[in-house]
């Protein structure tokens, strides 16, 4: 019985440093969301750059001559994040399995910004404007009463009426 517990005591060790052993090796989230912004980035340079009804390959036109390596599960999540953002359309059709285009909305973007990044940058500004919009105190104006003003206020209100 002292064995069997001695047993599962280990095991329970085991388990919970292999946790901490895979906790360890997740990805940051602040890293991975640069890395995104990285990659899309790329993505509306390459499409911006060669005219806007140009389609080109996220594998093949975009992340092979950039250097950028990605899994297969991450190309499809910057995919997805790309399509339903608005800046680049799916192109369908027989041989354009994965290729993208520039939208109107992605046009407009890199028109304005030149880069995926620089439109985030802008947009943290503002919202962080709009969060702290800085100290605002009302201002007052109080005039001091001049003494004369004052004995013509008092006279007017202590006279009686005369009927």
């Amino acid at each position: 019985m002292a064995v069997k517990k001695i047993q599962d005591i280990n095991k329970k060790k085991n388990q919970v440093v292999q946790r901490l052993k895979n906790m360890a090796t997740t990805p940051d989230v602040n890293e991975r969301k640069q890395k995104d912004v990285k990659i899309i980035d790329s993505a509306l340079k390459a499409l911006y750059n060669d005219g806007d009804k140009v389609t080109k390959s996220l594998h093949l036109d975009i992340l092979h001559p950039n250097k950028i390596k990605v899994s297969e599960k991450d190309a499809e999540r910057i995919w997805d994040i790309m399509v339903n953002t608005g800046l680049v359309n799916a192109v369908i059709g027989f041989g354009n399995s994965g290729k993208l285009s520039l939208t109107n909305e992605g046009y407009h973007l890199m028109s304005q910004y030149g880069s995926y990044n620089a439109f985030l940058e802008e947009r943290a500004k503002q919202q962080q404007a709009q969060q702290n919009p800085g100290m605002m105190f009302p201002q007052f104006i109080i005039e001091p009463a001049d003494e004369e003003n004052k004995d013509k206020e008092k006279g007017e209100e202590e006279k009686p009426k005369e009927d």
